[in-house]
């Protein structure tokens, strides 16, 4: 079995007291790639198994990197495809089929952008208008459909709508089009407004339709549907595929910090002297989820979509200790509001604010990942404070660090922690997996999703090779690389790199019960 390890300590025990024999999963680093270009690419990457070919978005450089992945162990320089006539640079690339598509902005970032296709040898095959800042773009399952989310962020005053595309693909790629959905009839006076949630974040004095700003996109199992997180406003929308329909906007809600479970680092000035220090508390704190990437799975029938809650500050944004806050809501603000407690932490200040000052304060970003019921938007699990306290114990030297480096030991505790950032869920052996990046402290988080509200921890997993800020992660199947084992690639935006995975699904037995 070339992907799974088993260490069997007594084959009587595993016959006859299967309650003893544990698992995890894990991943063992087998090569270690580089565009050559350092920070600014290997940002998103992509992988055609027909092909054995690696797709990597050099967002930075105005261009795509082609490894030819035909033995993950052995794999040379790569090729690269100049995009800078297409716009003012890409921002993300998908492949399927022997297929490439590139989201490219506008040299105008609010005019709309375009989707270039490419054969996978970099040739130009056709453009398709999309809507403004295209950002992620993924294929259906069947590759019938490419999907685009079009964040339509605010420049120069000049706030576009944010948009979500869906290319047909079914008549090839010469005859693809595409048909853009927006936010519209969710304005004020329109005929949906009445459908978004209390919860919803939207900055004051935007339209709706504006202020959404679709981020990243999962779809469904079965390719009917695709979950869209719009970040900066702490939502996911659910979008029918086949009518195409905006079905529903799920406002996330807030998570409270103040809970057993939720505890929290806020300071980066909590130790001797003003200095760092693990300092995971509850505190009077609600965190906006805000998640960058989402995955999606069906478990025992169900549709669920999972976020990495990175978090995404807006311009409504200061440090606790610079507010006004109510002295009924927070007796001991005086307390609260030094250096080594909530003084440093990072909140919105558009949320929360009362006439006597700030009643409730909202940190962005969740320190966790989520497990939400595709069809109510319900939470089923939040990994709460552990991503905190896994690392305190098992990389202690790099908690809250930046850029995964021990000398910025604790820097990010007043700014979102270790902000997850990528998932992907895959099947290993007989379990359901998901994969979580940390962009700041670097490293994947391992989850078994099997029971999706008992989910648990499998395993952490550090950069390494100097590594630096991963964002993209790609699971590639036995079935579909030369290794025959599943691997996992995780690109790392501020060094060039990719880290290759050999995913290991260990089995051992401690002995009887």
């Amino acid at each position: 079995m070339t992907n799974k390890i088993r260490y069997t300590l007594k084959v009587a025990a595993l016959l006859a007291c299967s309650s003893s024999i544990q698992a995890q999963v894990s991943l063992e680093k087998i090569n270690h790639l580089s565009t050559g270009l350092g920070e600014g690419s290997a940002e998103i990457i992509s992988y055609d198994s027909g092909s054995q070919k690696l797709f990597v978005i050099n967002s930075g450089f105005a261009s795509y990197s082609i490894f030819n992945f035909s033995d993950p162990l052995q794999v040379g320089a790569s090729t690269l495809i100049d995009l800078s006539s297409f716009g003012a640079g890409p921002n993300s690339i998908a492949s399927h089929d022997g297929v490439v598509a590139v989201a490219v902005e506008a040299n105008t970032v609010t005019d709309p952008g375009t989707v270039e296709f490419f054969d996978t040898l970099g040739t130009h095959l056709k453009s398709v208008a999309v809507g403004a800042l295209p950002d992620m773009l993924t294929f259906t399952p069947d590759g019938s459909q490419l999907l685009v989310a079009n964040e339509g962020e605010p420049d120069n005053g000049v706030n576009p709508l944010g948009s979500f595309s869906i290319i047909d693909m079914s008549n090839g790629v010469a005859n693809a089009t595409a048909n853009t959905l927006d936010f519209s009839a969710f304005n004020v006076g329109q005929p949906r407004h009445g459908e978004l949630p209390a919860e919803l974040i939207i900055a004051p004095g935007e339209a709706v339709a504006d202020d959404l700003e679709p981020e990243y996109i999962a779809v469904s199992a079965d390719g009917s549907q695709a979950f869209v997180t719009l970040q900066e406003n702490n939502a996911v929308a659910v979008v029918d595929l086949a009518t195409p329909t905006i079905l529903s906007i799920q406002a996330l809600g807030f998570k409270d910090h103040n809970l057993v479970g939720n505890e929290l680092d806020p300071s980066d000035r909590d130790g001797a002297g003003g200095a760092g220090a693990i300092n995971i508390q509850n505190w009077p704190v609600k965190g906006i989820y805000m998640p960058d990437a989402i995955a999606a799975v069906n478990l025992n029938g169900t549709d669920y979509y999972l976020t990495a809650n990175e978090g995404d500050a807006r311009d409504a944004d200061d440090r606790i200790g610079n507010l006004l806050l109510d002295p009924t809501a927070f007796p001991n603000a005086t307390d609260l509001q030094l250096d080594e407690q909530l003084g440093r932490l990072d909140v919105q200040t558009n949320l929360g604010a009362g006439t006597n000052g700030y009643t409730e304060l909202f940190a962005y970003g969740a320190r966790s990942f989520s497990i939400w019921n595709g069809s109510t938007g319900t939470q089923v699990f939040d990994s709460g404070s552990e991503f905190a306290f896994k690392i305190a114990e098992l990389a202690p030297t790099l908690f809250n660090a930046n850029n995964a480096n021990p000398a910025d030991f604790d820097e990010r505790s007043d700014n979102k922690g270790a902000e997850p950032e990528g998932i992907v869920t895959a099947q290993v052996g007989n379990r359901n997996i998901a994969f979580i990046g940390l962009e700041r402290v670097g490293g994947v988080m391992v989850y078994d999703i099997s029971e999706p509200a008992l989910a648990s921890f499998e395993s952490f997993h550090p950069a390494t090779d100097g590594d630096v800020a991963p964002e993209g992660l790609l699971f590639i199947a036995a079935a579909d690389n030369a290794t025959g084992s599943d691997l996992l690639l995780v690109s790392y935006e501020d060094t060039g790199t990719i880290g290759v995975f050999r995913v290991l699904d260990i089995i051992f037995d401690n002995g009887f019960e």
